[in-house]
């Protein structure tokens, strides 16, 4: 089975890093439980990119170096890696790559087969769609914390597994999206 896995806050604790490093450079004091959106700008205020630079500058710090891997992700892929083809579907910009394919050499070594980029909120360069890379790559199972692209990448042959987070809660969820808590949930599921 093809599974596809995205990158920040399924296996990057990405937010949690940002926040961090927002509340020290900008005098904040956000918590991770006000992220009802990952738009970042719709909760620390200023334009879409205003928020895009800051995230920019976030790139070039130890912080973004040094962002830890989300609970139990290294056990649960280990275990997936087993019997399925595992690539890392990330909305993550081009210009990060080469940073982003060593920090998952690092934390998850001879795990994904490939690492696509869609490359949203980009400074350089055109997007492409979730969807269209889990579409010509026949992904299986897709395991994602945004709503937005869990809905985006519905397909009938596709069961998508939706980590619960403060930016995805909705009462209602098509069938095929399956919410979960946890990566041992995940595992379960699978």
């Amino acid at each position: 089975m093809k599974i596809g896995i995205d990158l920040d806050e399924v296996l990057a604790d990405f937010l949690s890093t940002l926040i961090e490093y927002h509340n020290i450079n900008y005098g904040t004091s956000l918590i991770r439980e006000q992220f009802k959106s990952y738009r970042f700008w719709e909760t620390w205020g200023g334009t879409r990119e205003d928020a895009i630079q800051k995230v920019y500058d976030f790139y070039q710090t130890p912080y973004f170096k040094n962002i830890k891997p989300v609970l139990d992700s290294q056990k649960a892929v280990d275990i997936l890696k087993l019997n399925n083809d595992l690539v890392v579907v990330t909305s993550r910009q081009n210009d990060i790559a080469e940073a982003t394919r060593e920090w998952i050499a690092q934390h998850f070594p001879n795990t994904f087969s490939e690492v696509y980029f869609a490359n949203h909120y980009s400074q350089n360069g055109s997007s492409t769609t979730k969807k269209q890379i889990c579409d010509s790559l026949g992904v299986d199972v897709l395991i994602e914390d945004s709503l937005e692209y869990s809905l985006e990448c519905l397909n009938i042959n596709r069961k998508i597994m939706l980590l619960n987070c403060p930016w995805n809660i909705s009462s209602e969820l098509p069938k095929e999206i399956y919410r979960v808590n946890s990566w041992k949930n995940i595992i379960n599921s699978i």
